[in-house]
């Protein structure tokens, strides 16, 4: 499962690709009341008048395509409409209308739209239902051959996902100001270096790490889950998930038990705040100053450069250590899918493949929007601003290996599970009895699974 990254290579292989996506709002609990209100105003806001829609029209009624996207600091409303406008530019009698998804659970919303019959056309971060027999679309071998095989996946033989980039996760960001004004002359390499620093700043009058809570329940533990927790879990287990699901292993496992009572050790050194913020207000808040380190995805480092406010040669990133001494880093491949409902299946992959490398500038212009990679065989690159390229030069002598949350697949677990286990970290976070909470993952999943 592991794919040892190689120094030199890495800063060849990142530069012609670029580091991950999702400065993620996961779309939501109350999509149910929000479904047909977002496909509504969506269409109330792009629809034309029959007697102008026929002047427009090239050959026959044009195709309207609803396409499932999330908003956020980097994908904002105004890159969605670019890469629309683009694309109907280039292919008249193909119109695009956008679905914004709503809520902190984008697998809850679409699951919504899909038992209320409005699901859309084409959908961003399929993959919780991709495993669902008849929701989504065989993707065309011609098109599936534009990308990397090793993001290329299968369900039961079905090849349902269309590969849109490489997400690269965790790495800690850091004041460097409040390091130097600690006496910190170098970013910590080990477990105790980390919490050594922690004490450092605490005892300099900095709130060392910022948290986060409020509606991104998924942001909680996203930092610590990702660059420590995965690392522990694969590195102990390479076969981490196959083990799980064929009960080899058990959630309540003594290597995820104490990684996760090591991080309720680290709760006195964070932002009191911190379950109040969203990821949004958490990223602000550590940008202003109000905490020296905040470990999160690889999208902050685009946030960074581009910052109008700040400066980026203010912050640096380093690897987050791990208790054992770990260096594995996680992936997350991410994907659109088709629903298998649309009506205008040919229209829709003509989308999926224009704006994932068909068009080199688009898909530039998606990329770099989020700070994330291509997976077209032919690379797609893009300059990087300073503390991205840090990011990427932090890599090196890491091995890669997959995010078991976010594995798809045959080894991807079941629809649903990873929402109850971020309720569950919440919990912990704030307290809970680690063993406790962990004693309830094996049943729901088999529950879950069951119900697949």
């Amino acid at each position: 499962m592991k794919k040892k990254l190689v120094s030199m290579l890495l800063c060849m292989a990142m530069a012609a690709t670029m580091i991950t996506g999702c400065g993620d709002k996961k779309a939501g609990d109350d999509a149910a009341d929000t479904a047909d209100q977002s496909v509504q105003s969506t269409q109330t806001e792009t629809a034309k008048p029959q007697e102008t829609a026929a002047k427009e029209e090239s050959s026959g009624d044009d195709i309207t395509l609803t396409w499932a996207v999330f908003e956020t600091d980097n994908y904002t409303a105004e890159v969605w409409q670019h890469i629309i406008d683009a694309f109907e530019s280039d292919n008249p009698g193909i119109k695009i209308e956008k679905v914004l998804m709503t809520g902190d659970s984008r697998p809850q919303f679409l699951k919504t739209m899909l038992s209320a019959g409005n699901m859309p056309d084409i959908n961003i971060d399929p993959v919780d239902l991709a495993s669902t027999e008849g929701v989504y679309a065989e993707v065309p071998e011609e098109l599936l051959a534009k990308y990397e095989d090793s993001s290329v996946v299968s369900f039961d033989g079905k090849k349902t996902l269309v590969p849109a980039y490489k997400a690269y996760r965790t790495q800690v960001y850091y004041n460097k100001a409040q390091f130097a004004d600690a006496g910190i002359t170098e970013t910590p390499k080990t477990w105790d270096e980390f919490t050594a620093v922690c004490d450092k700043l605490q005892a300099k009058g900095y709130t060392p790490l910022m948290g986060v809570g409020a509606s991104d329940l998924w942001a909680t533990a996203f930092g610590y889950w990702t660059g420590v927790v995965n690392s522990e879990l694969y590195s102990a287990y390479p076969n981490f998930n196959r083990d799980i699901l064929d009960g080899k292993l058990s959630w309540t496992d003594k290597v995820l038990s104490d990684t996760l009572k090591s991080w309720q050790s680290l709760t006195k050194y964070y932002h009191k705040g911190s379950m109040s913020f969203s990821n949004t207000q958490a990223t602000s808040e550590f940008m202003s100053g109000s905490a020296a380190m905040f470990m999160d995805g690889a999208w902050s480092a685009p946030t960074i450069d581009n910052s109008t406010e700040y400066s980026a040669d203010d912050f640096g990133t380093f690897m987050m250590p791990t208790p054992s001494g770990a260096k594995t880093y996680c992936t997350m491949p991410q994907y659109w899918g088709v629903a298998e409902t649309c009506k205008n299946k040919e229209a829709a992959f003509k989308f999926c493949e224009y704006v994932l490398g068909g068009n080199p500038d688009i898909y530039k212009y998606y990329l770099q929007a989020d700070g994330t990679f291509s997976v077209t065989k032919t690379p797609v690159t893009y300059d990087m601003g300073p503390v991205q390229t840090e990011f990427i030069k932090n890599l090196e002598g890491y091995e890669l290996v997959p995010e078991a949350m976010k594995l798809v697949g045959d080894d991807a677990f079941p629809t649903g599970f990873e929402d109850y286990t971020l309720k569950s970290l919440q919990n912990i976070f704030t307290g809970a009895d680690v063993d406790k909470e962990l004693s309830t993952w094996d049943a729901e999943m088999q529950r879950l699974g069951a119900q697949k």
